[in-house]
């Protein structure tokens, strides 16, 4: 009976996965849920596909009721071939009226940004780096931020 629990939960596990998602990652390690100015967010992944169209994106996670519509943040970008591309991003939370643009689940709320297309991402190890540009020495309430690499269908 164990054994089929297992199986069972292995092929729902296997079928939940994105086969577009080349890299997926988040950071979480903000102390009293602080972005600190000087705390920059760095994420590495390799590209072995050579095919096709892909998106660079950007996953920041926040308590609901962020005081603030928008979260100003830089990127940069290291190619493999040491080339780097600073971009700047206003990440948007909340639309007019003051609603929330993510994803929530009770306090928690997950917003999903595209930052880059590559219409053709390089074979090779790239390096993202995330820092918040926030006029004061931390931005509050936030949960996490990452990175999200897929290719487009």
């Amino acid at each position: 009976m164990k054994t089929k629990f297992l199986l069972i939960a292995f092929v729902l596990v296997l079928m939940s996965c994105n086969q577009n998602q080349l890299f997926d990652k988040f950071n979480s390690d903000f102390t009293d849920n602080r972005w600190e100015v000087s705390d920059v967010k760095s994420f590495e992944f390799e590209n072995k596909q050579s095919e096709g169209t892909s998106d660079l994106k950007l996953h920041f996670g926040h308590i609901r009721g962020f005081q603030f519509k928008e979260v100003p943040l830089e990127v940069e970008i290291t190619s493999p071939d040491g080339n780097v591309e600073k971009l700047p991003v206003i990440l948007k939370l909340m639309d007019e009226s003051g609603n929330d643009l993510g994803d929530c689940s009770g306090d928690i709320c997950d917003v999903y940004q595209s930052i880059k297309t590559f219409e053709k991402l390089e074979q090779g190890k790239y390096k993202v780096a995330v820092k918040s540009t926030f006029a004061g020495p931390f931005l509050p309430n936030v949960l996490g931020v990452g990175i999200i690499v897929e290719k487009q269908k």
